[in-house]
């Protein structure tokens, strides 16, 4: 009995020594570069995102499990803030003093959880990888207020503003292609990202009307992650 025991402890000792070589943990930071884009029309009142190519810091963790020689697993959480910035004007032909402008911003507290795999070549103090897959998007918050505003813009205008903020998905769903490299214990890593969904927002309601929004946001992002597991064998 006492010689089974030992032998079971043995096993799972090395299984789980074994498992750990696979595996690769750490922090990340980077850039992530937002360009929103989209319109839409509320019977006289035009909705325009800006793409101004918002850049946002973002930080957080990765963890990595080699599948075999060549694939390897990635996901991890990153922590970000983000914003949707738009112009919101009256778009009437006879309106005498058109187009008189509010703009505004949306600000997202995100948590992105990326679902990566990645494709390997090894070199001679490290490797290069190309990488596919979906990214989760759970915005936080959708706090919104007028920045900058013509007093007498007109009451559609100031109606729409407030309803744009419930357009802003909670949830987006992205895919992402990209490159990096891992040297020493550092992963260099470059990554584009755009929407699955046929728009990243849901329609706006205001009026007692429900009218489509269509928009859709174009990332790109540039990060670094530093590697924690030192006993893990290269």
């Amino acid at each position: 009995m006492k010689i089974r025991l030992t032998l079971f402890i043995c096993f799972l000792f090395c299984s789980s020594t074994a498992v750990a070589q696979k595996i690769s943990y750490g922090l990340t930071t980077g850039l992530i570069f937002d360009n929103p884009t989209g319109t839409v029309l509320l019977d006289s009142v035009q909705v325009t995102l800006q793409g101004d190519n918002d850049r946002q810091p973002y930080y957080g963790g990765y963890i990595s499990y080699e599948l075999n020689q060549l694939l390897t697993f990635t996901s991890g959480i990153n922590y970000y803030n983000a914003g949707t910035s738009f112009l919101v004007y009256n778009a009437k032909k006879e309106c005498a003093f058109c187009p008189l402008m509010k703009a505004g911003s949306v600000s997202h507290r995100s948590i992105e959880v990326p679902l990566l795999v990645e494709a390997k070549l090894p070199l001679p103090i490290g490797r290069v990888f190309l990488s596919a897959g979906i990214i989760p998007n759970f915005r936080l918050s959708r706090k919104g207020d007028p920045y900058f505003y013509y007093p007498d813009a007109g009451q559609g205008v100031s109606d729409v503003l407030p309803a744009i903020r419930s357009s802003i998905k909670p949830v987006v769903w992205k895919y992402a292609l990209g490159a990096g490299a891992t040297i020493w214990r550092l992963r260099l890593e470059a990554r584009w990202q755009y929407d699955l969904a046929r728009t990243a927002t849901n329609p706006i309601q205001v009026w007692g009307k429900s009218y489509a929004f269509n928009s859709k946001n174009n990332t790109i992002r540039f990060g670094v992650g530093y590697q924690l597991n030192w006993k893990k064998k290269e």
